[in-house]
């Protein structure tokens, strides 16, 4: 998927499956999930350069969730591209990821090491960019969320990310899931979330970003009313889904 600039300090790179937000805080770069694997990484990096970007001042790496799309690229960008990095996830995550065998969403390179465990309502500060972390389980385990602003003419909105969309067939997994959506929902209500984000972006997300014109406003800025009734919709969606799709396990 061709790169693009959002946002002041936020851009997304990544394929037509999955991708990465790429914030630059004013005292370096924070990368929000590597991809697949190396291949799709590697091609990120290169994007990134595309944009203005040095993939080298890469300080943070937040890894959403423990499955390969999300974590795949953290060794190849560790050991190519900014082996000061840190890492982080959360720790429920990390566990399982020590675990899980290699198979279904849990193949694939993993990282090495984590750095910084997250945990929910913990807030990480790199350079003027405050992220606010929201544990979101459902999706996998040790999914988790985000919260930071993001800025355009000096003006400051708030983007929200949602860490996982698809819903597994299991009843545990798919009330926490749903319970994980509300729960979310009410910490971006309290932040003023104005900005959703996701990092399965298709170009129904990004084009109309790409097609505006100088002076127009920011379609990526949907305002609080429609981030709960347009954005969060898509996953309470996800949910109803499951609900009538016949595969939902009984307890």
């Amino acid at each position: 998927m061709k790169p693009i600039k959002l946002f002041d300090n936020l851009y997304f790179v990544g394929t037509t499956a999955v991708g990465s937000f790429i914030v630059d805080s004013g005292d370096g770069l924070v990368m929000m999930d590597t991809g697949c694997g190396d291949t799709d990484v590697a091609m990120m990096v290169e994007d990134m350069k595309k944009l203005g970007l040095d993939p080298s001042k890469i300080k943070l790496i937040f890894i959403s969730h423990e499955h390969f799309d999300h974590y795949g690229g953290v060794q190849y960008m560790k050991k190519n591209i900014c082996p000061d990095a840190k890492v982080a996830m959360s720790l429920t995550g990390w566990n399982l990821l020590q675990t899980v065998p290699l198979e279904w969403n849990y193949i694939g390179t993993r990282p090495e090491a984590v750095d910084i465990y997250l945990y929910d309502g913990e807030k990480i500060k790199v350079g003027n960019v405050v992220f606010q972390v929201v544990a979101t389980p459902g999706h996998s385990p040790g999914c988790v969320s985000f919260i930071f602003p993001v800025t355009e003419n000096k003006e400051t909105h708030y983007a929200g990310i949602m860490g996982g969309m698809a819903v597994w067939p299991t009843q545990t997994e798919t009330q926490l899931y749903l319970t994980s959506v509300g729960y979310f929902s009410a910490i971006a209500k309290a932040a003023k979330c104005d900005v959703g984000l996701f990092y399965h972006s298709t170009e129904k997300e990004l084009g109309q970003a790409r097609a505006r014109k100088q002076g127009e406003p920011n379609p990526m800025v949907i305002g609080q009313e429609k981030f709960e009734t347009v954005y969060l919709k898509t996953y309470r969606d996800k949910y109803k889904e499951m609900l009538t799709s016949g595969n939902l396990k009984p307890y």
